[in-house]
């Protein structure tokens, strides 16, 4: 995409580190898969389970057993899992996200009434967004989208994305080199042509905007957003997105359905925080 003249690739070395395969422990990641896939669902049984993360049924169910031993889930009557308090005690020392529910929940609240579709908060947590909180059970539409506490990459999110464009430097760079080093082989054409990046973040900064075809799939359907910044003075803090179905109207329909309204929202949370 066409930028600003006079951004290029020679300013910054945005250029990925040299990285080795790091070893895993396959059980944790599998147990916390299936954390992740709780908390975006709620209760679900162990087959169910089994089938939305690839796993034998008899793997998930020891997994299961393993995870509800140290109160992190929680089987009820029906024999359907969800999470436990084991989880929130993880989170104890995690920094209070307060200001979300407290200041920018309503305005996103209303938000998605007058806009119909769901709306999305997320803050910056090196390279990923975390998202803080979604309207996504508000809407007439069944969106399967992530809930709070998921990890969004930066480079391939409308919600990063707009984040990265109106960071400063050199905390800009830092966050691109980490980025492209953990999400690299998930977007072969940025790894290989890093020089995109300082011409595309510099169009969303313009724009005060960015958007985004294809965000993700909810039920086998492609999902776009557009996603505006949060600051305060002259910093960014958080990025509000708008989510919709990618067949229901074109980028340039949704830009002029949604952009101001979304930006006048991410103005009352900045004021009102």
């Amino acid at each position: 995409m066409a930028g600003k003249k006079g951004i290029s690739a020679s300013q910054v070395n945005l250029a990925p580190a040299a990285s080795k395969r790091q070893p895993t422990v396959r059980s944790l990641v599998r147990g916390l898969d299936i954390l992740r896939l709780l908390n975006l669902q709620g209760e679900l049984s162990t087959a169910r389970i089994a089938a939305e993360t690839g796993l034998a049924r008899i793997t998930a169910y020891r997994l299961l057993r393993t995870l509800e031993r140290g109160g992190y889930v929680v089987r009820d009557v029906s024999k359907r899992y969800h999470l436990g308090p084991g989880v929130m005690e993880l989170n104890s020392s995690y920094p209070k996200q307060t200001w979300v529910i407290e200041l920018a929940a309503p305005f996103m609240q209303n938000l998605c009434r007058l806009l119909g579709w769901p709306i999305v908060l997320a803050t910056n947590n090196g390279p990923r967004m975390v998202i803080q909180h979604t309207t996504r059970d508000q809407t007439g539409f069944w969106l399967r989208l992530q809930g709070p506490g998921s990890p969004l990459p930066l480079l391939q999110s409308a919600l990063g994305l707009v984040y990265l464009a109106h960071t400063k430097q050199p905390l800009r760079n830092d966050l691109v080199r980490a980025a492209l080093e953990l999400d690299g082989g998930l977007m072969p054409d940025l790894q290989r042509n890093p020089q995109q990046i300082p011409r595309l973040l510099a169009e969303i900064s313009e724009r005060g905007f960015a958007t985004l075809r294809r965000s993700w799939q909810s039920e086998s359907v492609s999902l776009s957003a557009l996603a505006v910044p949060i600051r305060k003075e002259g910093q960014v803090f958080a990025a509000l997105a708008l989510t919709y179905y990618q067949s229901a109207m074109t980028g340039r329909e949704a830009v002029r359905r949604f952009a101001k309204p979304l930006q006048k929202a991410a103005e009352e949370i900045s004021v009102a925080f």
